[in-house]
């Protein structure tokens, strides 16, 4: 059993809540907040990158150096086991080395969100996010993401059902099971 120090890590798909809940959850634990997506450009920025928001650095490096850019920075907020809610970038578990570090200095949760309700969060989302392969569209190439990534997030972390729950119920189950971790 992790430590009840660990980082908490919050995985799974674009829209699937990790920066909401990821504030509900800090606040209601007493820990801070980090947002991997934030880190990753504010990192690129001290490197030297023009880009303001990760939809805007992506465009600027291309998937393969964010992913890179981000493997990094997921190590730099981790490594030292701070005591933050840390909500990750929706790819973070693509690659097998943010996994390891994912299960050995963190207790994860996958926020599991049906499909359907994934693009309707994307669709009326404003921010940027570009498609994750690289060209069509984002709202059409997401049911075929999250089919590929979900043995990922189910192997580094506990899987929290989200589709008829609020933002808070759900802080309020995973403060709950970390609470029973405790005892």
């Amino acid at each position: 059993m992790k430590a009840l120090s660990a980082p908490v890590a919050l995985v799974g798909p674009r829209c699937s809540g990790k920066t909401t809940l990821g504030r509900l959850l800090a606040e209601r634990l007493g820990r801070p907040f980090v947002d991997l997506d934030a880190e990753v450009v504010r990192f690129a920025r001290h490197a030297g990158f023009c880009a303001l928001q990760v939809g805007e650095l992506i465009e600027e490096v291309g998937w393969a150096r964010f992913r890179e850019l981000e493997a990094v920075t997921l190590k730099k907020c981790i490594e030292p086991m701070p005591r933050i809610v840390l909500a990750t970038g929706g790819g973070v578990c693509e690659r097998p080395d943010n996994r390891a570090w994912l299960v050995r200095a963190t207790r994860a949760f996958y926020l599991d969100v049906p499909t359907e309700l994934l693009q309707l969060r994307l669709e009326a989302d404003e921010t940027l996010r570009p498609p994750l392969s690289g060209e069509g569209n984002a709202l059409e190439e997401l049911p075929a993401v999250v089919r590929r990534r979900d043995p990922h997030y189910r192997a580094v972390a506990e899987r929290i059902f989200c589709s008829d729950r609020s933002a808070l119920e759900i802080s309020e189950c995973i403060a709950e099971r970390l609470q029973n971790a405790a005892t």
